[in-house]
């Protein structure tokens, strides 16, 4: 300034833009809408996978659920076909005895002779 000031000198050139400045923030202005719109996107994009993350959670822990029930009925099923394999082998043991018992009584029969 005329004055010799340098605040007022300051002053003078804080408040003048050049072209290549005006334009420089029009850039950047336009940069932060873009930034801001990609943004959005993004969020947009990570709000669906959560949601997308949310349902296959559920849907595992609704298999991991069904598997625990079907093992445990697979459990269940195989105690009791051990438990019918004790019974038909004890079974064939009582007919095996009977089969015996029957035939040494057959043997003991005497037919007439004809």
């Amino acid at each position: 300034s005329l004055s010799g000031c340098p605040r007022a000198t300051f002053a003078g050139k804080k408040g003048k833009l050049s072209g290549d400045e005006i334009l420089n923030t029009k850039f950047k202005t336009s940069d932060v809408l873009e930034n801001d719109e990609e943004i959005k996107q993004l969020n947009k994009e990570i709000s669906e996978l959560n949601e997308s993350n949310s349902e296959m959670e559920a849907a595992m822990v609704k298999l991991q659920s069904q598997i625990s029930t079907m093992e445990k009925n697979l459990k269940n099923i195989e105690e009791e076909n051990k438990i019918i394999e004790e019974q038909n082998e004890a079974l064939f043991l009582e007919l095996s005895g009977l089969s015996q018992a029957l035939i040494q009584s057959l043997a003991n029969i005497r037919l007439p002779h004809m």
